[in-house]
């Protein structure tokens, strides 16, 4: 069995597209050519991986199961082409983060410009940082490290973690919101909550307090790993949340908003950088990373 790159990229770019023409099309490939590749390494592992439909192609068992492997192996020959060019003095390379709403309105832009600064050349690629879109795409290799809003133990140990910084978390509600007055958390369990349903969020954390303390817990939770629809729903909705202070402190955020007084103590909220142990961190990302973490501490 010898697996190719080439054949990878053909399999795993047919999978992410859908069909077979729209993957030739992204790969600039004659759909003779990509389908070769696919044939090739079906050939090589001697099972079928793709199957044609009337609506495009789906993947086999074994072709969903070779999808995890194969992402963290071009994502591997990524990293590796671009340390070798880093040390060749190239300049460029390559870097993909997640970053969460809150350390991307703070730190991000003063860290990119120093980035920036440094490696001109470098290709970059950012999304947003809610754990539960973020962490699957980290651990398929998709990304080079991920900053955002986490609870430290409940990350799998296949990542590693260091703080970028620390805020209090407050709720809260559109600026005349029904609730506005409450003072316990114990009054808002019948509420509406805009909640990640990732278990490594601070969301979790919160749902948890609740059940520390023989709370109802909230059952009406809308899950939103987004952060412009989450904004969108808080000023036009009854929908509470609870967000990093430090957020708030953007105008254009706050607009629209309160924070309601909870005299409750709520879980604080953690800002880490998340990386895959067992995949070092290309020139690029490294330099990234650095320069997120001088701008947290100058902050």
């Amino acid at each position: 069995m010898s697996m190719k790159i080439h054949q990878l990229c053909a399999f795993l770019t047919t999978s992410e597209q859908g069909s077979i023409r729209a993957a030739a099309r992204t790969l600039h490939l004659s759909q003779a050519a990509l389908t070769k590749a696919i044939k090739e390494l079906e050939q090589d592992l001697g099972v079928p991986l793709v199957l044609r439909t009337a609506r495009g192609v789906q993947l086999t068992a074994f072709g969903q199961q070779l999808r995890v492997r194969a992402h963290l192996i071009v994502s591997e020959m990524r990293r590796a082409e671009d340390d070798i060019a880093q040390m060749k003095g190239a300049g460029a390379g390559s870097v993909s983060a997640a970053i969460t709403p809150t350390a991307a309105l703070s730190v991000l832009p003063q860290a990119y410009r120093a980035f920036r600064r440094q490696m001109p050349g470098a290709r970059v690629s950012f999304i947003e940082g809610f754990p539960g879109v973020a962490m699957p795409r980290l651990r398929d290799g998709s990304l080079d490290f991920v900053v955002a809003v986490v609870v430290p133990e409940h990350l799998a140990p296949e990542f590693d973690h260091i703080e970028l910084y620390e805020s209090r978390s407050v709720i809260v509600g559109r600026a005349d919101h029904p609730l506005q007055h409450c003072t316990r958390l114990a009054e808002l369990s019948d509420a509406e909550w805009l909640l990640n349903p990732s278990p490594e969020s601070s969301t979790q954390a919160l749902l948890d307090y609740y059940a520390e303390r023989g709370f109802a817990v909230p059952a009406r939770v809308i899950e939103c790993p987004s952060f412009v629809i989450a904004h969108g729903l808080l000023r036009g909705s009854n929908a509470l949340a609870a967000m990093p202070e430090s957020l708030l402190a953007h105008p254009w955020v706050g607009d629209g908003l309160t924070v309601l007084p909870i005299v409750d103590p709520l879980p604080a909220v953690s800002v880490r950088v998340v990386t895959r142990r067992d995949s070092p961190l290309t020139p690029a990302a490294t330099l990234l990373l650095d320069c997120l973490r001088h701008a947290a501490q100058t902050r």
